[in-house]
């Protein structure tokens, strides 16, 4: 019986994978101070509604369609607009966010990517096991025309009362407000 003990130079060489990916051209340049989000653009229809232009991946070339009544607090909370995210779920459903530290204080987080949706800042609600549903099925229509909630534990919708949503909105507003300055 022979044993084959190979040293060091005997052993056959094995070729490590060399990198492969390309360098990038701007590679150590310095890419300039940030640029901030521009606030977004805001259209006022005779019908007693306002258009939002969104921008970013999923919202450039759309609109959020709102009531004139609620764009002032829509504005406030989302610092003209610049906090509107559309978030694609990947099956073609969007929904329209509000990101930043107010929604954070909104829903009473800690954590600082949590978002809330833009129609239940409107109705002024938390989650409470009620989900706010659209009318004609479509995300960026937030006008009070067409926004209803629906409770799943007993299969029913009801009309939302605005005076109270307005109320409930403006108070928790104020909550938030008052949160980011003790901040």
């Amino acid at each position: 019986m022979s044993l084959l003990i190979l040293t060091m130079k005997e052993t056959p060489q094995m070729n490590a994978p060399q990198n492969t990916r390309k360098k990038r051209s701007d590679a150590g340049k310095p890419q300039g101070p940030r640029t901030p989000r521009k606030a977004s653009p805001i259209t006022h229809m005779d019908n007693g509604t306002a258009l939002i232009a969104l921008t970013g991946r999923h919202g450039t070339g759309r609109h959020l369609r709102v009531s004139k009544t609620d764009l002032p607090d829509l504005m406030i909370f989302t610092d003209n607009g610049t906090r509107l995210h559309v978030i694609d779920n990947g099956s073609g459903q969007v929904k329209i966010q509000i990101g930043g530290r107010k929604a954070k204080a909104w829903k009473h987080s800690t954590n600082p990517s949590d978002l809330v949706t833009a129609a239940r800042f409107l109705v002024g609600e938390t989650h409470g096991g009620r989900r706010i549903r659209f009318k004609d099925r479509n995300a960026f229509n937030l006008t009070r025309d067409n926004l209803e909630v629906l409770v799943p534990a007993i299969e029913e919708t009801f009309t939302i009362d605005w005076q109270k949503a307005v109320a409930a909105r403006q108070t928790k507003m104020q909550s938030c407000l008052e949160r980011q300055t003790n901040q």
